[in-house]
């Protein structure tokens, strides 16, 4: 399926007679889809356009953030598997906690490479 973004042209406008109207082009590949949306627009006494519109209203979120706040609900399964990889590296460390954190260790790294490449780990 490609989709562009173009504008609305017609000859009512071109005589300044009509405001400009987005317009989203839709080709749709499958055969046997377009064939189903124009009887479905058809049987609501609907244009394919309004029909499609419609679902498109009905599903895309008003804004952006509503996608990117939506996530997965935290499920007991999920605290549970996060519990057991817990016990595992406590396991494999045998109850040791880590000794730095990320950050230091990132910092720790970055001061020895520049030491590295102003020459004065070399002696």
């Amino acid at each position: 399926m490609a989709v562009r973004k173009d504008e609305f042209s017609d000859d009512k406008r071109r005589a300044g007679k009509s405001k400009k109207r987005p317009r989203l082009a839709i080709d749709v590949d499958d055969d046997d889809l377009r064939r189903r949306v124009k009887i479905a627009a058809a049987r609501r006494d609907m244009s394919v356009s309004a029909y499609v519109s419609g679902i498109l209203a009905q599903n895309v979120p008003d804004e952006i953030d509503d996608i990117e706040q939506q996530g997965h609900p935290i499920t007991q399964e999920a605290i549970d598997s996060l519990r057991q990889v817990h016990d595992e590296i406590k396991r494999r460390r045998q109850g040791k906690p880590f000794e730095e954190s990320t950050l230091e260790m990132l910092w720790r790294s970055r001061e020895e490479r520049t030491r590295e490449l102003m020459g004065e780990n070399e002696k």
